[in-house]
């Protein structure tokens, strides 16, 4: 991949920081309109070359362990160019020798990125991957939870989206192996995040969203700005449009009347409820047949499908051990469908909406 980078940017220079309980290191200033960015200095210029010499073409290739080894931060929404901010030892960026921590990312690929938005950028690093590997969100926020010596505490978690997961983790994924070792992991398509109104806040803190799990745990986040939000929004709904068109189809074991049965979610065709051990269809509808559906907040699901000769309202109840994930992920396809009709529904409104009218669960008033 060829990256384009320059300096000239923005106002930068390196300072010695002290904080009194350590000896004086090295960091690097970036200085925009709006803001102040302080990085430790931690590579060594092996080239030659200065820092600030202008334009420069890099070229390197993503490794297996470890991608590019480098992380980046900045963008349009904060007005300034997306810039390098970390750069990981001994991997691709670090061993090219010309990438340096404060370079600011002008093309990619040929591509100009200099009034691109972070998450285009990564768009476009991630273009050339499988659907299945790419990143389409990465950032910290702040997660609410029970101390058992405070009311309530709010701790950092960084989270990303990648593939078919969210992930969370104490600390920014650098390797491949860092991605195994995520403090929680959840499938995107089995799990709902709600952007929460003013009357749904919990504190004084804005711009918060809930994530509801596949076991029905409500997760609690805080991030600094709208544009954050906004951000986390487009993304989750964009990595679960991406998923659902990758499998297609997802089947679930449940119960009717004490025989083992099988529901298939099927993006093309609907819901389709068969035996288990036979394979033999009871009963498939479309989407478009779903005209309402009720659940007990346990295992228990009751839908309301027309029959498309009579018009007649058919109920079908069935049973889940793992009734949330199911739930969610009958969102998650509704939600793709209409991203499939309407190109603008990501990063709009109107996925709440579009759901209820469809006839999805009411436990299911989330945003994908």
């Amino acid at each position: 991949m060829d990256f384009r980078t320059a300096c000239e940017e923005t106002k930068t220079g390196i300072c010695l920081l002290q904080d009194g309980n350590q000896e004086p290191f090295k960091v690097r200033l970036h200085l925009a309109r709006d803001i102040l960015m302080i990085q430790e200095q931690d590579v060594t210029c092996v080239s030659g070359e200065p820092f600030y010499s202008g334009e420069r073409t890099v070229t390197i290739r993503r490794q297996a362990v470890g991608g590019f080894g480098l992380s980046i931060k900045g963008g349009a929404e904060h007005n300034i160019p997306v810039v390098v901010s970390k750069i990981s030892k001994e991997q691709r960026a670090e061993l090219s020798g010309l990438l340096f921590i404060g370079d600011a990312i002008l093309q990619i690929n040929g591509i100009n990125v200099r009034k691109c938005r972070h998450e285009e950028v990564i768009k476009k690093i991630n273009r050339n991957f499988p659907v299945n590997q790419q990143i389409v969100y990465m950032g910290w926020c702040e997660m609410r939870e029970q101390d058992p010596l405070q009311d309530r505490v709010y701790s950092p978690a960084f989270l990303a989206l990648r593939g078919s997961c969210l992930y969370k983790f104490l600390a920014p994924p650098v390797t491949t192996w860092d991605w195994t070792r995520a403090e929680k992991t959840f499938s995107v398509y089995e799990i709902m995040c709600k952007i929460l109104k003013d009357s749904d806040l919990l504190d004084r803190r804005r711009h918060c969203f809930t994530v509801q799990s596949e076991s029905g745990e409500d997760l609690y986040f805080s991030v600094e700005l709208d544009s954050d939000l906004a951000q986390w929004e487009r993304a989750f709904q964009t990595a679960t449009f991406l998923e659902v068109e990758r499998i297609q189809c997802k089947t679930y074991a449940c119960v009717l009347e004490g025989h083992l049965m099988g529901l298939t979610i099927d993006f093309s065709t609907g819901f389709i409820c068969f035996d288990a051990a036979t394979k033999v269809v009871l009963w498939r509808y479309k989407f478009s047949q779903l005209k309402g559906s009720s659940d007990d907040g346990k295992s228990k699901i009751k839908f309301l499908f027309q029959n498309p000769d009579t018009k007649q309202i058919e109920a079908k109840e069935l049973e889940f051990s793992n009734l949330f994930a199911v739930l969610h992920c009958i969102h998650s396809f509704f939600a793709a469908k209409v991203a499939c009709l309407d190109p603008l529904f990501l990063g709009s409104q109107a996925a709440a909406s579009a759901a209820s009218s469809s006839g999805v669960p009411s436990k299911a008033k989330y945003m994908t």
